[in-house]
């Protein structure tokens, strides 16, 4: 094979190589109409998060609908190397930075209350802004659950989030999210 030609297939090899890197598999599973999103850390909005790892995000339908039952719910996994070692205040210190950059509203700071129902899971409460979409203050209802993968060598932390009440049909959809890894 000349080199005119190699060149070419090296190129193409790469580009490929690179394009299927770079499309992750989400690692929530969720219906198709739960929207998908990726982010790696340090996450842009969040820096001062020190963990190394990825994000992973599905979003109810109506996430972004302020008349949709399922309005603002949506589930987060932190997969990261670093052992997080929650408590409930460390997690009030570290949403309320998440919550601030992420709305990036200079006026209103977010205030969140946890609590820790047992070892791995914790309740509460994040007060922020939505900067998305009514640019109104909204009152986020999150669960939290940590776990330990040994195989990965990996931490999850599982965000569960809705400005719902507990007993609304959204939190069952939310429930049914599961994490595709095997641990």
């Amino acid at each position: 094979m000349s080199t005119s030609k190699i060149i070419p297939f090296i190129l193409c090899l790469v580009f490929f190589l690179q394009c299927n890197t770079l499309k992750e598999k989400n690692l929530l599973l969720a219906s198709d109409d739960w929207r998908s999103e990726i982010i790696e850390f340090p996450l842009d909005f969040a820096p001062s998060l020190n963990y190394s790892g990825t994000e992973y995000v599905r979003f109810a339908p109506g996430w972004g609908n302020k008349n949709a039952s399922d309005y603002f719910s949506y589930v987060f996994l932190w997969n990261i190397s670093q052992n997080p070692e929650l408590s409930a205040k460390k997690l009030e210190i570290e949403l309320e930075k998440y919550f601030d950059g992420l709305m990036n509203n200079d006026k209103f700071k977010s205030k969140a209350f946890f609590e820790k129902i047992n070892e791995s899971t914790y309740v509460g409460k994040v007060l922020t802004f939505d900067g998305f979409t009514t640019q109104e203050q909204v009152t986020l209802n999150i669960i939290v659950d940590y776990s330990y993968c040994n195989i990965q060598n990996m931490h999850h932390v599982l965000f569960s989030i809705s400005p719902q009440n507990p007993d609304h049909q959204i939190w069952k959809k939310i429930k049914n999210i599961s994490i595709d890894i095997e641990c």
